[in-house]
């Protein structure tokens, strides 16, 4: 196991015609070009191909806290099933806002999400805690806490993953102590952040934008942008394991399935069904 279309209309010229045909082509010229414009701002700098791919690149295939030269892509093949544990704050709502968060993404994978109460037939185990209780949770539910140093002391929320040998994820943990998230105002943040990181889009950029994924963003819910890169993590056209190169090869295909299901041009609205964003009316 391993931890981490244009309308021409034809005119004919006599010289009494002239200058209204020249104010003319002048007008349809500055029409053509407002047209152009229009179009290039309907379409979001987030919802060009190139723009996808390269954001998905970032956030699939680089690794934060800890470098890997070969990266390779990860995600579940498997049913997640979550164990749910409190012992700081208002638990009830922290399961209701887990759980609304977890069919979210369930609906945008595909995936089978649910809830355990056996922690033997879970795979993923959410810790609500305090801070001063973090060490403790980690030693309980990951191992040494040496090991994941950087994340400790950097992270406000902690989350954690192993793959098998077919990179695929196999187990994840993710800590959140309540009183220090609040404190830093970002309780909601670290829901959402850290179980969709999970799933395999384990890393943070400041060039991916807009992203729950940027921690200098002002996104606490999944944006449209964090959408298509679910929808592409989880597209038949990727497998686990699949480096960099391999990657961008395929990644062509992913972009024409999105195209072809109206993803890309739609994300802005289907990002939002069943999302923790809606339910909570923000």
């Amino acid at each position: 196991m391993h931890s981490h279309p244009i309308h021409w209309t034809r005119y004919v010229i006599t010289p009494t015609s002239l200058l209204s045909h020249s104010r003319m082509i002048r007008f349809s010229l500055w029409l053509f070009a407002f047209f152009i414009a229009s179009h290039a701002i309907s379409q979001e700098r987030w919802q060009s191909d190139a723009y996808i791919q390269d954001s998905f690149i970032k956030i699939a295939l680089e690794r934060e806290y800890k470098e890997t030269k070969h990266p390779k892509l990860i995600r579940w093949a498997k049913p997640i099933k979550l164990f749910f544990e409190s012992d700081s704050g208002d638990a009830s709502l922290q399961k209701e806002l887990l759980s609304v968060h977890a069919q979210h993404l369930a609906y945008i994978t595909g995936l089978s999400i649910d809830f355990t109460d056996d922690p033997k037939k879970a795979n993923i185990f959410v810790i609500f805690t305090d801070y001063d209780n973090m060490e403790n949770k980690v030693k309980q539910y990951i191992g040494d806490p040496e090991k994941i140093r950087a994340a400790l002391n950097e992270a406000i929320c902690l989350g954690n993953f192993s793959r098998n040998s077919r990179y695929e994820i196999t187990k994840g943990t993710i800590i959140i102590p309540v009183d220090y998230a609040r404190r830093k105002a970002r309780f909601l943040d670290c829901i959402v952040e850290e179980i969709t990181q999970l799933l395999g889009l384990p890393n943070d950029s400041n060039d991916v934008f807009p992203s729950v994924f940027n921690d200098v963003s002002i996104d606490t819910y999944i944006s449209p942008l964090d959408y298509l890169l679910l929808k592409a993590l989880y597209s038949s056209q990727l497998k686990p394991g699949m480096n960099v190169d391999q990657t961008k090869v395929a990644f062509p295909n992913v972009l024409k399935e999105l195209h072809a299901n109206k993803d890309i041009e739609n994300a802005v609205e289907r990002v939002q069904k069943y999302s923790l964003k809606v339910y909570l009316g923000d």
